[in-house]
């Protein structure tokens, strides 16, 4: 790398206590170090991808950058997990913003009306996204506020030996998702790992909104922003369908309250004597570097009458600081993250899909069940940017409800409170 070398990049652990227990959060540091010769501009990237299988793909964009800038030096700062989202949010509420930084649809929404956010609509690689990508992106009035640098998707994770061994078929659709997970539920076992984050949310989703992007979906997304409760109601057959998981002892409430995202849930899952995994398809390459002793792959979610259904969504978004003192380094910089083989190395590294008008599909063949339902259309996005409301977090809210007792009548009253808060 020109003009400066690496000087960090290891992971460190530090210990959160809360009340009498004590928690670790997973931060990563890629620093570099500029030679003495020059005097050099430094950037800086907040991100929540903190793994060695993201990072490595991470520090190759970024040092490609810095080798075409050599004036410039990027540093990037992975927190894992929610703990990401309690520190970005403390550093917004600071007003001490990284030039870029990863957002959400909640966050987006939120920072973008207050102005937080710089429009990226002048940058020459917006073009080469797909159509249902600048769906997502590019506003009404042509601003854009982020970029997603990749289609991740949420599945099942199913064990084939264990389905084997107890004589059950992998599961096409409701019908035959309930008469294994009773089976299961009948022997003692409880079929379905779910995570505290985003596992129930997605399963709701997938269940209520498969026939909303099979029609007119921008029609349907702006009848939801003008009457948030039409959304709730919307929502209602997938809520019900996670009362049923809950009375059905298909999941472990208490497990799932204490179940982190992309850790907890796939040490279960690896263990061997749980059938289905319901978590994010980037975790399969994290799955397979724990070295399984079975035969699994990642499916849709078979929770149609006649089928499965695979929630998708643009995802590692990031966006650039409004108020960084560096405005046209970083538009440089995300020019650079964005650009075709960058989004490639990126994808492919994480078993997602890329969202430019690229054909490549990743090279990951567990996931190869899920992309066939991916190809053939028969998906719903989870977090669609062009809902004006804050789902994710209410729906993430009423699930926790749910674990803890709240039924589903309740839980759609709270939804429709909360989505026009």
């Amino acid at each position: 790398m020109n003009g400066c070398k690496r000087i960090l990049s290891i992971i460190l652990m530090s210990v959160i206590l809360t009340g009498c227990s004590q928690r670790f959060s997973e931060i990563m540091l890629i620093e570099n170090e500029p030679s003495e010769e020059q005097e050099h501009m430094f950037l800086s990237v907040f991100g929540y991808k903190a793994d060695a299988l993201n990072l490595i793909a991470i520090e190759k964009i970024l040092n490609r950058f810095m080798e075409e800038n050599p004036d410039i030096i990027v540093n990037y700062e992975g927190v894992k997990g929610i703990e990401y989202w309690k520190a970005f949010e403390r550093r917004a509420e600071a007003n001490v913003l990284d030039d870029v930084f990863m957002v959400d649809h909640d966050r987006v929404i939120n920072m973008a009306d207050k102005g937080k956010l710089a429009d990226l609509s002048s940058l020459s690689t917006i073009e080469n996204y797909q159509d249902r990508m600048k769906e997502q992106f590019i506003s009404e009035d042509g601003s854009v506020y982020f970029l997603p640098t990749c289609i991740s998707f949420y599945g099942l994770y199913i064990n084939y030996s264990l389905l084997e061994a107890h004589g059950q078929k992998v599961p096409e659709n409701w019908s035959d998702f309930m008469e294994v997970c009773d089976y299961f539920a009948a022997k003692g076992i409880t079929p379905v790992i779910a995570n505290n984050y985003a596992s129930l949310r997605k399963l709701i989703a997938a269940k209520s909104l498969y026939s909303v992007y099979q029609q007119d979906t921008a029609s349907a997304i702006k009848e939801f922003n003008r009457e948030p409760a039409k959304l709730a109601n919307t929502l209602r057959p997938g809520i019900e369908m996670v009362e049923e998981m809950i009375e059905r002892k298909w999941i472990d409430c208490a497990e799932v309250l204490e179940t982190e995202q992309t850790s907890d849930d796939l040490k279960l899952f690896v263990g061997g004597n749980r059938p289905f995994m319901v978590t994010g398809g980037w975790a399969a390459i994290r799955v397979k570097n724990m070295e399984p002793d079975f035969s699994y792959g990642v499916h849709a979610f078979p929770i149609l009458d006649d089928g499965s259904v695979l929630v998708v969504e643009g995802n590692t978004c990031i966006s650039v600081n409004a108020g960084s003192e560096h405005l046209e380094e970083v538009m440089r910089l995300v020019e650079c993250i964005t650009q075709p083989d960058s989004i490639w190395e990126y994808c492919d590294s994480q078993s997602s899909y890329t969202p430019l008008q690229d054909d490549r599909m990743p090279a990951d063949r567990t996931i190869l069940p899920a992309t066939e339902c991916f190809e053939c259309g028969r998906i719903v996005l989870g977090s669609d940017f062009r809902l004006d409301l804050p789902v994710d977090a209410s729906l993430v809210e009423i699930t926790w409800q749910m674990l803890n007792g709240m039924p589903a009548d309740e839980a759609v009253t709270q939804l429709k409170q909360l989505l026009t808060q």
